[in-house]
């Protein structure tokens, strides 16, 4: 008798959207935040628009830095639930905070220090260049808080407490367009600080996300029931572990994020217009893919918890039916995109000549993300809670530097194509590692449970 898809299973659906819900509502959350914030900046001027959007992708390289190496704990964090394994949980989420806070301190040091620098490896125009540089010397220090706060809620969420995340981003929302509003503009008897305003609003944002994860997690908490001397816990067995299965995720996301960052590079030399609507598009892209890693987040979780508890055939099912929702979800996505486009841009104070160009980039967009949602839950969701991020990262590397980014180098310096063309140059990764991807999953044999290693011998 065969066996009954996962997708008509209530008690699989109902898990799926009590995690995916949480997690999409953070992300757009987060996503209206990042929103405001560009809006309000475009209101002051294109190259103000363009300076906070360069100056903001070496927080995107380190953001996914930290994103990365937490979710390689969370590779483990899920499965060691599933096992009932708290101790080990609250190991692994302590490695990782430590080596999140140097890497920080570091990244933080050489943006405030070198503004200019980092400026000049985006773009040669000094307009935008003396902007950026106002930016990061306020900014770098959010590098600090957000290493903390977001180390603490990606590691958190592979146990399923997402509650907190979705407060967090409510404080942010409200704290950052509420402090951009006043410093940006000079309301309220402070003076207009311009791009300075907004790095600074975003600081004080940071700082109060840490302040509520943390009371949370040591206060509030009754899952983990973490306490202040668990933040110094350690065990070689883990650290082995967390080097071996949780390094090769936070090294995608760096080689990733240089990757995209070098395509924000290449857009910077095309003009302040291809940079602005690379940004606009962006952001309407990025509210269409919250579905997708809701779904990828929430698919690592269930499965990792699956296999940790032994449940390897329940694993499989559930396996191909998160294959089967990826379409679905690729498609809602390109929806969203599409009705998006001319609202979102709209918004913007910029010329229309740029506004017309964002909207050719996001049509473009609402095809490609249906190879996205294939990836993104593929890679970011079964892979890792399946126990094979190691390919993920083969993947993901390949498609980028294999093809995307010397594909856009050489239609942007050697043909000197249009703008259009190098920035669907760009996304020429995608496909690529949807083939990758299929070949991967072709059977099961790529299915493990990763917690056999390092874990404590005896429970407390």
């Amino acid at each position: 008798m065969r066996r009954k898809s996962a997708l008509w299973d209530k008690t699989f659906l109902l898990t799926l959207v009590t995690l995916m819900v949480p997690m999409i509502l953070q992300n757009l959350l987060t996503l209206g935040t990042q929103m405001m914030d560009s809006i309000m900046l475009g209101q002051l001027g294109q190259n103000e628009l363009s300076a906070s959007s360069l100056a903001n992708q070496p927080f995107f390289i380190f953001n996914l830095l930290i994103f990365g190496m937490a979710s390689g704990s969370s590779v483990l964090n899920a499965q060691f639930w599933g096992k009932r394994d708290i101790r080990s949980i609250k190991i692994i989420i302590s490695i990782c905070l430590k080596v999140a806070f140097t890497v920080s301190i570091l990244l933080a040091a050489v943006v405030m220090l070198f503004p200019r620098a980092v400026m000049a490896v985006y773009t040669n125009d000094q307009a935008v260049i003396e902007l950026g540089a106002q930016y990061l010397q306020v900014i770098g220090w959010c590098y600090i808080f957000h290493g903390i706060a977001s180390t603490l809620l990606t590691s958190i969420r592979s146990v399923g407490i997402v509650r907190v995340a979705v407060v967090d981003s409510v404080f942010a929302l409200v704290c950052n367009t509420s402090l951009n509003y006043i410093l940006l503009f000079g309301k309220l008897g402070f003076p207009a600080l311009g791009v300075r305003g907004a790095a600074v609003a975003t600081v004080i944002t940071r700082i109060g996300e840490v302040a509520i994860v943390l009371t949370y997690l040591l206060f509030i908490d009754k899952k983990l029931k973490f306490r202040p001397r668990d933040l110094a816990a350690f065990e070689m067995g883990l650290l082995k572990n967390y080097l071996k299965n949780g390094l090769p995720v936070a090294f995608n996301e760096v080689f990733w994020s240089i990757g995209v960052s070098i395509q924000s590079m290449i857009l910077g030399r095309l003009g302040a217009d291809a940079v602005s609507a690379s940004q606009m598009s962006s952001i309407v892209q990025q509210f269409a893919t919250v579905f997708i890693f809701g779904v990828a987040n929430a698919a690592a979780i269930i499965i990792g918890n699956d296999i940790g508890a032994g449940r390897m055939e329940e694993a499989k099912s559930r396996i191909r039916a998160f294959r089967w929702i990826a379409v679905w979800v690729g498609l809602f996505a390109a929806g969203v995109i599409l009705v998006l486009s001319r609202p979102v841009v709209g918004f913007y104070n910029v010329p229309e000549e740029t506004k017309e160009l964002a909207l050719q980039m996001l049509r473009m967009l609402s095809v490609i993300v249906l190879f996205v949602s294939q990836t993104g839950i593929g890679v970011g969701g079964l892979l890792r809670g399946g126990g094979d991020p190691r390919f993920g990262v083969f993947v993901d590397l390949c498609g980028l530097w294999l093809f995307a980014v010397p594909a856009a180098l050489l239609a942007a310096f050697v043909f000197h194509a249009p703008v259009l063309a190098v920035y669907l140059c760009s996304k020429l990764d995608e496909p690529v590692k949807l083939v990758m991807l299929t070949w991967r999953m072709r059977n099961d044999r790529w299915i493990k449970d990763v917690t056999t290693a390092g874990a404590p011998q005896e429970l407390p």
